[in-house]
């Protein structure tokens, strides 16, 4: 058998013209769409988990965690309602490109959605270097806020007694 640059193998019998399938996806393999609703949905589906990620970090609102000073919990806060925010920012823009493409050309509809995707365009653009660095920031607590735990964070918890595999 010889196998070819694309991956197929070719036999090398002159009877066998068949040839056998790709076995393996191109590195930057992608799915054809097709249609618009496909990729808003899967725009849809990404932005959403993004902002539910986000939202996992709001958590730290709660007067149970203590942050080492107020400076620090304020700035974990701004963070955090900013990379739950923009995601939904950019659900917003996918929504006004998809009705745009979906409007009547001409109609008074198609010109709303026109102007209402250009300014969530304009702030998603302005969104994406405050996620980035709110991403950054976040981290960086995590690891900070490390430094000053209270004496009770390494306190062993009552009901580890009971599992053996954990000592």
């Amino acid at each position: 058998m010889i196998l070819s640059d694309y991956g197929h193998e070719n036999i090398s019998d002159p009877l066998n013209t068949q040839q056998t399938p790709i076995m393996k996806v191109p590195t930057f393999y992608s799915i054809d769409t097709g249609d618009g609703l496909d990729a808003f949905q899967m725009i849809w589906a990404s932005f959403s988990i993004a902002a539910l990620f986000g939202a996992i970090h709001c958590a730290g609102w709660s007067s149970k965690i203590l942050f080492s000073s107020h400076a620090t919990s304020l700035l974990w806060r701004i963070s955090s309602t900013i990379i739950t925010g923009s995601p939904l920012v950019w659900i917003l823009f996918a929504v006004f490109v998809y009705a745009f493409n979906e409007s009547e050309p001409g109609s008074f509809s198609e010109k709303v959605y026109q102007i209402l995707w250009m300014a969530f365009a304009i702030l998603s653009i302005l969104t994406i270097p405050l996620y980035i660095i709110s991403r950054i920031i976040l981290l960086i607590l995590a690891f900070v806020e490390l430094q000053d735990l209270p004496p009770r964070a390494l306190a062993t918890i009552q009901w580890a007694n009971f599992v053996p595999f954990i000592h």
